[in-house]
């Protein structure tokens, strides 16, 4: 009997050495969880960053492409007086 007392301390003490590790092994566990939850979090709020950076850039665009535009649009006014001024001219000798 004595014999089976010490192979069920034995076996008693190994178990409970096993327990602990797995104890350890799951608090290394619940830290990579939370580990990773902050890293799913930190991208989720990249993420949101990044569209209103886009939305952002996506309105200097236009705003840019309205100042490009606005030069433009002055040529085109006075290239039309000057050939508005010409014209008259022509029809004011052609009448004299």
């Amino acid at each position: 009997m004595e014999l089976d007392t010490q192979d069920i301390g034995a076996a008693l003490a190994r178990q409970e050495e096993q327990i602990k590790g797995l104890a350890r092994r799951m608090d290394n566990l619940e830290k990579l969880t939370e580990s990773v939850n902050a890293l799913a979090i930190s991208v989720e709020r990249l993420t949101n960053q990044q569209a209103n950076t886009d939305a952002e850039i996506a309105s200097l665009q236009g705003n840019v492409n309205e100042i490009k535009e606005k030069p433009a649009r002055h040529w085109e006014a006075a290239v039309a007086a000057v050939i508005s001024a010409l014209v008259g001219a022509g029809i004011a000798m052609l009448i004299k």
